[in-house]
């Protein structure tokens, strides 16, 4: 029996009957040596109760899991499309008889299908469950603290040049342009955008006020000319009391990613996600001469690396960085060193 520590998290480690248990005792040492004491004294008793968390299945527990997740979460809907995946792999299986082998079956039988990535996803979302289970007293242990995630390609961020923005901009029907103007003009994601609602939008003192968040802090967006005109002709026809709706129906947008792809098609704009205007938004702010810290509270980050990640410098401004040596080191100045290189190295 023992206690190891795994980044911030404490973890104990027993046996019951023959079988090894490692269960989260949370972030505070001294809380896992009285939770290793108590378990100790448990076992010694006869009062641990691991047999009546032996027979709740996967599935049951994914739908318990499910019901307080869109209560506490934001990102419920992304865990419920995960689980569709996961519940027909695991869902018969009770939670203790998962094992770290079966999770690398899955992940084997996954990247069949799927990139990297969203396999990991997947199984980060598994391992977040269990933790959950462990808390809960439905199970006994997390067998993904023996797994490893997959390897994955870093991805290839989007800025794109003002000649891109304005094809798409022309591609876009009637419904989706007011909505990409926002994300170019704001850098607003686009959760945010879609739930836009009018209470939220004052025209006069032309600030937006986001309260529904990432990271759960209220955040003001100003409103530039482009963007203040659009949305005053939206204001004029639209009696939803959300901002985005469509034109036929007058119901809020609710899903975009056609749309998307539509106009990307249209423009002949190749591999760019609705995420990557976030990135455009920073890295043309910081082109422009906008210092970090403004860009960082436009975006909404905690930290100033994140809003680093975004701002992206073009291949044209590389260039014209390293042009000004061509201003400090002459050809002759050039020249000479090239020179003298050459003969110390003969």
């Amino acid at each position: 029996m023992g206690i190891y520590q795994r980044g911030q998290k404490y973890y104990i480690d027993y046996r019951f009957q023959g079988r090894r248990i490692r269960e989260c005792a949370g972030f505070d040492r001294d809380m896992a040596e009285k939770a290793l004491v108590a378990r100790k004294g448990e076992i010694v008793q006869e009062r641990f109760q691991l047999a009546k968390m032996k027979h709740i299945r996967f599935d049951i527990f994914a739908k318990q899991y499910m019901d307080c997740a869109k209560t506490d979460k934001r990102s419920w809907e992304r865990d419920e499309r995960l689980l569709k995946k996961l519940t027909p792999f695991f869902g018969d299986r009770v939670l203790n008889d998962i094992s770290p082998f079966l999770i690398e079956s899955y992940k084997k039988k996954r990247l069949e299908e799927v990139k990297p990535a969203t396999v990991n996803r997947e199984i980060a979302l598994l391992k977040h469950m269990y933790n959950l289970a462990i808390r809960w007293r439905k199970a006994s242990h997390n067998p993904m603290m023996d797994v490893r995630l997959l390897r994955e390609e870093p991805f290839q961020e989007r800025v794109l040049s003002p000649e891109e923005i304005t094809k798409i901009l022309a591609a876009c029907t009637e419904y989706s342009r007011p909505v990409v103007l926002a994300a170019i003009h704001t850098g607003m994601r686009l959760g945010e955008i879609l739930s836009l609602r009018w209470r939220q939008v004052d025209l006069k003192q032309r600030v937006i006020t986001l309260t529904h968040t990432k990271n759960g802090r209220l955040r003001k967006v100003p409103i530039n000319d482009t963007l203040f005109e659009t949305l005053k002709a939206l204001k004029e026809k639209n009696g939803s009391e959300f901002v985005y709706t469509y034109n036929r129906t007058g119901k809020p947008v609710q899903k975009f990613q056609t749309a998307w792809l539509a106009a990307l098609r249209r423009a002949g704009v190749p591999r760019c996600r609705f995420h990557d205007l976030r990135h455009t938004f920073a890295s043309h702010l910081v082109a422009a001469g906008v210092d970090l810290v403004t860009v960082k509270e436009l975006l909404g980050h905690s930290n100033i690396i994140t809003t680093m990640r975004y701002a992206h410098s073009a291949p044209e401004q590389k260039k014209q960085a390293v042009a000004v040596l061509n201003e400090r080191f002459s050809a002759q100045d050039g020249h000479k060193l090239v020179t003298k290189a050459v003969s110390l190295s003969g």
